[in-house]
């Protein structure tokens, strides 16, 4: 008798064991795995950056007095320099098929790119007190299309830019020998803001899963600005008032790292 209720009480212990493992199971089974979200590039965003630029200014002096006939005799000297750059940028992404990015973005910065070049005047006219002309580029901008695709699971965006560029460049000729030759410039600071186009490309990633709204990039940018430029006449007293200072053609290179935060997603 004994042994049948020793018995009884053992096969209900397994069984209120084995149904607590069969709910277990279940519960384990139906607790469902929260997949990691899927980044994606769309929607607006603002930033800043910081870099270096390079680049070459060409300054002409052109002279129809003593020029044969109509004829201007002309003479180009160019200065290399190089600064830093600082600025900021806003634009907006759209992911699309997958992994492909379009954009649109503004961006401004500061620089210093500039110096002082020999007055070109004195390859035509050579002088006992040669002239020197100074230019600084205060600002360059830009309006770019981006085209760019992802990877790393969307964490990371290659991409490439062109657009519209714009500068604004400072010249002082107080120390032109032109200038002086002719009595002084009718501006001696002039300022000119000019227009060309810009071309570039960059990586952008997503600087931590815990930090989804922030990224970081690295970028190169090549800006075009032609071969001409403003024209600032040296007569003030005689001759031709077409004899001027010019500026001629100007190209710039930066590479620029910075940040950008997502406003929000459309």
């Amino acid at each position: 008798m004994k042994k049948r209720i020793l018995l009884a009480a053992v096969s209900q212990i397994a069984l209120v064991a084995a149904g607590g493992a069969d709910a277990a199971d279940i519960q384990l089974k139906a607790t469902p795995r929260i997949a990691a979200p899927v980044y994606s590039w769309t929607g607006c965003y603002v930033g800043a950056h910081v870099g270096f630029g390079w680049g070459r200014h060409d300054v002409s002096a052109s002279n129809f007095s003593f020029g044969p006939g109509s004829t201007a005799i002309t003479t180009t000297n160019g200065l290399d320099s190089g600064s830093g750059v600082f600025g900021g940028q806003l634009g907006c992404n759209y992911q699309f098929s997958g992994n492909w990015v379009v954009g649109l973005q503004g961006d401004i910065a500061g620089t210093s790119l500039g110096g002082e070049v020999a007055d070109p005047w004195d390859r035509i006219f050579p002088g006992a007190f040669p002239g020197s002309i100074g230019v600084k580029t205060d600002w360059i901008a830009s309006v770019t299309a981006r085209l760019g695709i992802t990877a790393w699971d969307n964490r990371a965006l290659f991409y490439a830019k062109g657009g519209a560029a714009f500068e604004n460049n400072r010249w002082d000729f107080t120390r032109s020998s032109y200038c002086f030759a002719y009595g002084g410039c009718r501006d001696t600071n002039p300022e000119e803001v000019r227009v060309g186009w810009t071309v570039g490309a960059g990586v952008e990633w997503v600087l931590a899963p815990s930090l989804p709204n922030w990224t970081a990039f690295a970028e190169y940018n090549y800006y075009y600005f032609g071969r001409d430029g403003s024209s600032y006449p040296v007569a003030l007293t005689f001759i031709d008032a077409r004899d001027a200072l010019a500026s001629a053609r100007q190209d710039t290179h930066t590479v620029k790292v910075g940040v950008n935060y997502k406003l929000f997603t459309p």
